[in-house]
This record gives C-alpha cells, sequence and structure tokens, in this order.
C-alpha cells in the first residue's frame, strides 16, 4: 500500500473511531440513569418488579433491547473501573510497604 493509501485509512479510522467511541460511552451513560432509576424503583417496589421493568419482553421493540443492552453495558464497565481503582489502589500499597 502507498504511503497516501496508509494516509487515508489513518485518517478514516481516526474518524471512524470518534463515533465509536462517543456512541459507546453515551450508551453506558443512558444505562447508568437506567439503573440508577431501577435502583430507586427498588426502594419503592422490591428487587422483582423492578427488574422485570428493565428487562425487555421477548417480543419487545428495539429501543427496550438498546435499554436492556445499555443498562448491562453500564454495569460491566463501572465493575471494571472499580476494580482498577482497586488494583491500582492495591499496587500502589503494596509498592509504599516494600520501598
Amino acid at each position: 500500500m502507498s504511503r497516501r493509501g496508509e494516509a487515508f485509512g489513518a485518517v478514516l479510522l481516526r474518524a471512524l473511531a470518534r463515533p465509536v467511541i462517543l456512541a459507546f460511552w453515551a450508551l453506558v451513560g443512558w444505562g447508568s440513569l437506567l439503573l440508577l432509576a431501577t435502583a430507586g424503583a427498588v426502594l419503592r417496589e422490591g428487587l422483582r418488579p423492578a427488574l422485570l421493568r428493565l428487562a425487555p419482553a421477548p417480543h419487545a421493540s428495539v429501543w427496550a433491547w438498546l435499554n436492556a443492552l445499555s443498562a448491562a453495558l453500564a454495569l460491566v464497565v463501572w465493575l471494571l473501573a472499580a476494580g482498577l481503582v482497586l488494583w491500582a489502589h492495591r499496587s500502589a500499597a503494596v509498592a509504599t510497604r516494600e520501598g
């Protein structure tokens, strides 16, 4: 591939990556809001009714499935973030103890 083709490929990759990253974080943000709303509903109604409202019916619209996907994605992202924070904290504590 020529240098010009490689440069075009890099620009195209950057141009496509930005909207994908924006969509990913938008889904995480929306899922976080849904999880917060579900947590509030758990306090009012109980766990089962709140979670059943979050889970889409088998023949639900695409939006219902997107809501469930975004809530699951947000849960995974927040658990990974908490794990990374704990890992960094533990690594810093071990490094401080050792030297």
